[in-house]
């Protein structure tokens, strides 16, 4: 079963900062996840929520900051002391990251942006993701299964996850099979056994989230699913 650094190693360091994908490098681990969100004047950039309230020293929405903005915020303090001075990653490098390390990844769209812009997002996450080396193993994911099917028509070689937070509707094999989908990412916390058969019965690959219980990851290889996303990879 796969390992997937959830932010990279955010356990040890603030999510998506450079600080905790350097740290998978020394523990051997080989999966990142990320989120992907645009800025006011269009640089992809990751972070996970639509503000930058939680992970850093200012607040107000990402879309609505442009980069210089972004970058003269503290995304490292929140964490601890050793991480002041953390600024936001842009996707291009962490592009240039993971080619330069041979790692594989799980990028999730993750924008506010709608209409027009949202267009714009999609066809700049499409020209900055054919950068990555054609050696890494990707997967793109979303909760939003419209905007995860307009990027799959954009890329349609590069795998697609479906995202459910809460439990597993019934519906989920249409769902995966309207959008062409080959993976199911559910909550961990409402996922059964049943379910994981059902699904990988039907040809898709299930990658859980949020798994950090060291018991939960062995009953859930047990039951046959092919990735946890956590934030303690190296364990």
């Amino acid at each position: 079963m796969i390992k997937i650094a959830h932010r990279g190693i955010s356990a040890q360091a603030p999510e998506n900062t450079r600080a905790a994908f350097n740290k998978m490098l020394p523990l051997g681990v080989s999966w990142l996840e990320t989120d992907i969100d645009i800025s006011s004047d269009n640089q992809l950039i990751l972070i996970h929520d639509n503000q930058v309230d939680r992970t850093s020293d200012s607040e107000g929405e990402v879309n609505h900051k442009s980069f210089s903005e972004l970058q003269k915020i503290d995304f490292g303090g929140w964490f601890g002391t050793d991480f002041v001075g953390e600024h936001i990653v842009t996707l291009d490098w962490l592009i240039d990251f993971i080619n330069a390390n041979q790692l594989n990844v799980n990028f999730e769209l993750k924008t506010a942006v709608t209409e027009d812009n949202q267009q714009y997002y999609l066809k700049r996450v499409v020209s900055a993701l054919n950068r990555v080396n054609s050696g890494s193993d990707m997967i793109v994911s979303s909760f939003n299964l419209e905007l995860l099917e307009k990027y799959h028509q954009l890329m349609p070689q590069v795998a697609i996850g479906v995202l459910i937070e809460g439990p597993l509707p019934d519906n989920i094999l249409v769902l995966a099979q309207k959008i062409d989908a080959k993976y199911i990412h559910p909550d961990v916390t409402y996922l059964t056994q049943n379910q994981v058969n059902y699904l990988v019965a039907n040809q898709l690959a299930v990658n859980v989230w949020t798994v950090d219980d060291d018991l939960m990851a062995i009953e859930l290889e047990k039951w046959g699913v092919n990735a946890i996303f956590t934030d303690f990879p190296e364990t």
